[in-house]
């Protein structure tokens, strides 16, 4: 097993790195770690160099999950997957898929409100939707590179798991 050093002390126990390629050809680099209760203020600490500039975001982000997971004294399994940079065409297809999604939920919300009043009523509430989500759906560029965490704990009242995940914009 390799192990993540930081001036000289070892600071979390990786079990294993690869690389993954999802959807659209993106290639994730994921690690897993394994982050014991007394690792977790050396979080910080870690470089990611695959987050280039980034790292100190990826590394709050790391530490935020690891702190909703309320491990206590168990280990805690994480996985960190970051992305290469995408590509004009791999940005372009998620954000094909960004329009797919609103229209989704402006057809689901407004076919319901014309079922339970009028086609006017069901349109307008379709539009509401489709506005009301657009805001919240990311847009990719190319040269982002997309990041996600996450973490398990088993034990306790059982297996918990989370995730968390952001995009770091492109800054050429």
């Amino acid at each position: 097993m390799a192990r993540l050093y930081y001036t000289g002390k070892v600071v979390v126990q990786i079990e294993k790195t690869y690389e993954y390629a999802g959807h659209f050809g993106i290639v994730f680099h994921v690690s897993q770690l394994v982050v014991l209760p007394d690792h977790r203020a050396r979080l910080r600490e870690l470089h990611i160099s695959e987050a280039k500039g980034a790292h100190y975001e990826v590394n709050t982000m790391l530490v935020a999950l690891y702190d909703r997971m309320q491990a206590g004294n168990r280990a805690c399994e994480m996985k960190v997957a970051i992305s290469q940079a995408l590509s004009r065409q791999q940005a372009d297809r998620l954000n094909s898929q960004r329009i797919d999604v609103i229209a989704v939920i402006g057809g689901y919300f407004g076919g319901a409100a014309t079922l339970l009043l009028t086609p006017v009523f069901g349109s307008l509430v379709g539009s509401a939707a489709a506005s009301l989500t657009e805001p919240h759906l990311p847009i990719y560029h190319s040269g982002d590179i997309i990041v996600s965490i996450q973490a398990s704990v088993s034990g306790g009242i059982g297996p918990q798991r989370s995730a968390s995940s952001m995009i770091i914009k492109n800054q050429g």
